[in-house]
């Protein structure tokens, strides 16, 4: 037979058991990708302990490529994400139930064409009948074409060869490519294989007449609305551990690249590269709502979006200016 003390040990662990289940339903994770220009300010939020303090349990977890959350985020198994803001877009452009609660990031500058320095190539014209290896995606496209229109380079003499990243910066290597359009940490990569940085989409041109940054690329953090109706105070508590840690970052910039160095697996100098390319801070405002609403258009037009959306349909400020009402601005 059985004997109370078996009841009272099985009883025992069947609560602790509910107890370590409870505690993990009530973490929060983090999908972001495995880089310091979207990545680096939810790992220092947690390794900082920004997260806790602000009252929120989370769990930062990595994809590959921002490109594999939407269909997490469909699939319910992704409630909270950071990644470049054409992800929500197409989200809430296809209908998902999605919205933008804050810009992390301008990561423009992180996305470089970079060419060898063998080669003297001084301007995006010179090149002119040379191989580009790129991802051709939507999110770097754009850059290539305005890069060209504004230097007056004949965009069909460009041998553009598609592959992936890490491709990419090995084909560079070998010399099987002439330049690359590429982002950290593949840029800094390239730089140090005697490459030479041509233009970045953070770099001034002048395009129909106007003096502009050649092609704006954002970072954001972005969820599920059930899950936002459903957390609201989590909401804003991710938003404010998320502020902290952007404006820590800035103050504590070789501690910064530290951190997120031993948590993604880079080196420490390609980190500090790359943070230096970028800015980081929590905001909305309307310029960039003006911003997201050309992409939007574009893409929808490059027939990249089943359908056009908005700043408006997409953002939901409302948490964001609760927790930080200067990062909210008109």
């Amino acid at each position: 037979m059985f004997s109370r003390k078996y009841f009272t040990a099985v009883a025992t662990a069947a609560l602790t058991a509910l107890a370590a289940t409870a505690a993990y339903a009530d973490t929060i994770e983090i999908w972001t990708s495995r880089d310091a220009q979207q990545g680096g300010v939810a790992v220092v939020a947690q390794e900082k302990g920004f997260f806790k303090d602000a009252g929120a349990d989370v769990n930062v977890r990595f994809v590959s490529s921002g490109s594999e959350i939407p269909a997490g985020m469909a699939g319910q198994s992704i409630n909270v994400a950071i990644a470049g803001w054409t992800n929500p877009m197409s989200m809430v452009a296809n209908g998902l139930p999605v919205k933008i609660l804050a810009r992390t990031a301008d990561t423009s500058g992180a996305f470089q064409i970079v060419a060898r320095k063998a080669d003297q190539v001084k301007s995006v014209k010179d090149l002119e009948g040379k191989k580009i290896g790129m991802m051709r995606i939507p999110l770097v496209m754009p850059m290539l074409t305005k890069a060209c229109a504004a230097a007056g380079c004949d965009f069909e003499k460009l041998t553009l060869v598609n592959m992936q990243p890490e491709d990419i910066v090995l084909a560079f290597q070998r010399g099987n490519v002439d330049a690359v359009l590429i982002w950290e940490p593949w840029a800094t990569y390239s730089r140090q294989l005697d490459g030479d940085t041509v233009i970045s989409a953070s770099d001034e041109v002048t395009l129909d007449g106007q003096k502009k940054k050649l092609e704006g690329l954002y970072a954001a953090v972005f969820a599920r609305s059930d899950f936002i109706e459903g957390h609201p105070n989590e909401t804003k508590a991710i938003l404010k551990g998320l502020n902290e840690a952007a404006k820590w970052m800035k103050a504590n910039t070789d501690e910064a690249a530290s951190i997120i160095s031993k948590k993604i697996n880079i080196p420490q100098d390609v980190v500090s590269s790359t943070l230096g390319s970028i800015e980081t801070s929590l905001q909305l405002s309307s310029a960039w709502s003006a911003e997201y609403d050309a992409k939007a258009q574009a893409l929808y037009e490059a027939k990249e979006l089943k359908q056009s959306t908005t700043a408006e349909a997409s953002i939901l400020s409302g948490p964001l200016s609760e927790v930080c009402a200067e990062c909210v601005k008109q």
